[in-house]
């Protein structure tokens, strides 16, 4: 057996038996892991107690190749449990939207190191408490990083077809099925396009770059913000064959 110690975000916890919890982590050399943490509801557990949603943390366990069984975590030391992000309903909820696309995104045991520095780096933004009207820039960010990251990144300045370049357009079409924009000459009827701003367009593309510590101060007019919202629902939801459950659709903010 080899010991693996490695930085971890917590994304799932579940009671099992009276004193123990199955906790479910995505770690930096490790990619997506499940451990399960033996009484840790007892008072004396020296592990701290129990994990919460988003703890982040330092973890160990013993790694078993081949083995069906979950490993039991050998030790935990909290770097933060983010008392900052617990402190706002906007901030959580941009926190459960983080919980949701990892899931989704991110397999079990492969490691991607990028997209566990980009979620440490956008809770570390939620947790200096942006204002209100920050969040959105920040949550854009994240998303826009974790398409780029995973290979789903759509295609926004060029059609996806012909390849050619928007040039003077402030109306553009974007197919999540084809990968990206569509330009008024390949686009046909039957086509399950949707508008997209040129000023939105330019806004993702920006965003998908920076790092979410960079934002505070960035916070886009109320019709990009719109516009980039509907953009990334589109999106995820052809990514994730379902509506998003933690990103409120812009029918419900309209």
């Amino acid at each position: 057996m080899a010991q693996v110690t490695t930085e971890a975000l917590a994304l799932r916890r579940t009671p099992f038996g009276e004193t123990s919890q199955i906790a479910e982590f995505l770690t930096r050399d490790a990619g997506r892991v499940s451990l399960i943490l033996k009484g840790v509801h007892r008072e004396k557990c020296r592990m701290g107690g129990p994990v919460d949603l988003l703890d982040h943390c330092v973890v160990t366990w013993h790694s078993r190749r081949g083995s069906r069984t979950l490993a039991p975590l050998r030790e935990r030391r909290l770097i933060s449990h983010h008392p900052g992000l617990r402190s706002r309903e906007d901030l959580l909820g941009a926190g459960l939207s983080l919980v949701e696309l990892l899931r989704a995104l991110v397999p079990e045991g492969q490691r991607m190191t990028a997209i566990f520095e980009h979620s440490v780096a956008f809770l570390a933004a939620l947790e200096a408490r942006p204002a209100p009207a920050a969040v959105p820039a920040i949550v854009f960010a994240l998303e826009g990083g974790l398409l780029r990251m995973t290979g789903f990144q759509p295609v926004l300045d060029r059609c996806v077809l012909c390849e050619r370049r928007p040039s003077g357009q402030r109306s553009l079409r974007c197919d999540p099925g084809r990968g990206g924009l569509v330009c008024s000459a390949c686009r046909r009827p039957e086509d399950d396009t949707f508008p997209l701003s040129a000023e939105a367009a330019e806004l993702v593309t920006r965003l998908s770059g920076r790092s979410p510590r960079e934002l505070a101060e960035l916070q886009p007019s109320a019709r990009i913000e719109a516009d980039v919202r509907r953009y990334f629902w589109r999106i995820w939801t052809h990514v994730l064959e379902r509506q998003p459950r933690s990103l409120a659709s812009p029918e419900r903010r309209a």
